[in-house]
């Protein structure tokens, strides 16, 4: 893309013979440093791609990094926390290599990408949830959430099973059965239960006629959010469902976002 620089298929993250990769672009020409929107794609935690990042952000002044995580094939959860924290750790590890921002990091993500950025958000240094894919040391903290559509307590997803079969679906290969079966480490992986004043600033996005998320897993973290103090927003996009996202319309609304809370003076 004409005005962005793309290094790809940089290797952040190893267990065993297993190596993980992501991809980093960036405005072609900058001064000083960049703020940092890590992009963690959805797909029901079955696949981790970076195809879906959406370069277009580096015109404005980001560096994205798009990452590959392992599915829930692979791995069951929190193997793909393990790998998004480790992506964060590599962040700050070459911060100065790419020109990166450590105090201005965001993450976006959609559906399961959404809850996995929530996730990230509330819980730096969270030991079970650290993992070993490297560069350890280093934080995992982050300062600003975009979060579209994902689901903020898995423990509560038995009582959507009927009306979302999908999200019971994915949910229970997520966790290698049954919510029921896997309470603790459903507590485990949800967002919900990390809120804290120090969760950073977040933006939920949720469209009212989705019929894979419940959207009151929206108004729930939002609740959640704001009743410990956390500055969070929450755009209901009327007529709209799961994936359905006019992205021409709402990349302004999240370029804004980011642009307020990482681009700070």
């Amino acid at each position: 893309m004409t005005g962005v620089q793309s290094i790809t298929d940089i290797p952040y993250a190893n267990y065993g013979d297993r190596e993980l990769v992501l991809d980093v672009h960036r405005p072609e020409h900058f001064t000083g440093k960049l703020p940092v929107i890590l992009i963690v794609a959805g797909g029901a935690w079955r696949s981790g791609r970076k195809d879906s990042t959406p370069v277009r952000y580096a015109k404005r002044g980001f560096a994205m990094v798009g990452i590959c995580y392992r599915g829930s094939a692979e791995v069951k959860a929190p193997g793909n926390v393990h790998d998004c924290k480790a992506a964060i750790r590599w962040i700050r590890a070459n911060a100065e290599k790419y020109g990166f921002d450590t105090e201005n990091i965001g993450a976006f993500g959609t559906s399961a990408g959404g809850h996995l950025v929530a996730l990230l958000g509330s819980t730096p240094g969270v030991a079970e949830l650290e993992g070993e894919g490297g560069n350890p040391g280093f934080s995992t903290k982050l300062h600003a959430i975009c979060d579209v559509c994902g689901p903020c307590d898995l423990t509560k997803l038995p009582e959507y099973r009927a009306e979302y079969p999908s999200l019971d679906e994915a949910t229970s290969e997520y966790l290698g059965g049954p919510v029921e079966e896997h309470m603790e480490l459903a507590r485990l992986v949800s967002p919900l239960f990390y809120v804290s004043k120090d969760t950073p600033v977040t933006f939920l996005m949720h469209g009212d006629i989705d019929t894979s998320v419940p959207l009151q897993e929206s108004y729930t973290y939002h609740d959640a959010l704001k009743k410990a103090g956390v500055e969070v927003s929450l755009r209901v996009l009327p007529g709209i469902g799961h994936g359905d996202i006019d992205w021409d319309v709402e990349d302004e609304n999240i370029q804004s976002f980011f642009e307020r809370t990482l681009k700070k003076a």
